[in-house]
């Protein structure tokens, strides 16, 4: 018997009357002209987790994800990140990362200007920047690749210096939108290990965006499952796994077996 679909009100990441969380939703939908694309979700993620939106294209997934960062408005609801509620506010003042499926570095631009675009932009002193950049292609394991372009590099380093890019400035939360879905098997596989060890080793809450079940298993702390604009369920990746809530989940995961309900 197919379990019925639980409701995204009150789905909650973090550990209540502990901390306050990193991200939370409440109540949005998301809606272009009559289509709804995203409607009546409801989330709260804990600081320092590693979340992912998992569904098929179209699901939502990615819209969600740029309501965060403001690149999307939402028709109804509110998003707080760490306490504050940001659906008005302006994107360059929401202190988030954002990592590209297609890198967005700029071409022309040596690898030293790409990572430090944003510190320029928030007038970081010069002395500071060297360091900061200095460090953060140090953690993407890409040390001494200042003066290169974009062109001179890898499929996969080119997404490295997009994640140095994204956490140079210590953002409150690391966005990545299909980060790895322009990488061959083995970049893919290399990748997924170096952006969990990065957040675990910055203590960054990050919201993954895929469509890919692998990655979402073998990455997350907590995954949703997206359909059609809407939380089909929302667990650990074992959880979800071994214990589909509805027929959609068991059929994306490639699982037969159901909770009863």
């Amino acid at each position: 018997m197919q379990a019925s679909r639980p409701s995204s009100a009150g789905t909650d990441l973090s550990n209540a009357g502990v901390e306050r969380p990193a991200v939370e939703f409440r109540d949005i939908d998301i809606a272009y002209g009559k289509f709804v694309a995203v409607r009546d979700f409801s989330l709260s993620i804990r600081k320092g987790s590693f979340v992912t939106l998992l569904g098929p294209s179209g699901c939502g997934k990615t819209t969600i994800l740029r309501s965060i960062a403001g690149l999307v408005d939402i028709s109804s609801g509110q998003i707080m990140i760490d306490g504050r509620r940001v659906d008005d506010v302006p994107i360059y003042k929401r202190n988030i990362g954002l990592v590209f499926q297609s890198y967005a570095l700029f071409p022309h631009k040596s690898v030293f200007d790409n990572v430090a675009f944003g510190l320029k932009y928030h007038d970081v002193p010069k002395a500071d920047i060297a360091r900061k950049v200095g460090k953060a292609l140090e953690m993407v394991r890409l040390p001494g690749s200042e003066k290169k372009l974009p062109s001179q590099l890898s499929g996969g380093q080119q997404q490295r210096i997009a994640l140095a890019r994204a956490i140079v400035f210590e953002p409150h939360v690391l966005l990545l939108d299909e980060p790895l879905s322009a990488l061959d098997a083995n970049m893919r596989e290399e990748m997924r290990v170096e952006i969990k060890k990065i957040q675990k080793e910055t203590g960054i809450t990050a919201i993954f965006v895929t469509h890919d079940q692998e990655e979402a298993l073998s990455m997350s702390d907590r995954i949703v499952v997206m359909n059609a604009g809407a939380m089909e369920q929302i667990g650990a990746p074992e959880e979800v796994y071994e214990t589909p809530a509805t027929a959609f989940v068991a059929d994306f995961l490639g699982k037969a077996n159901m909770l009863a309900g």
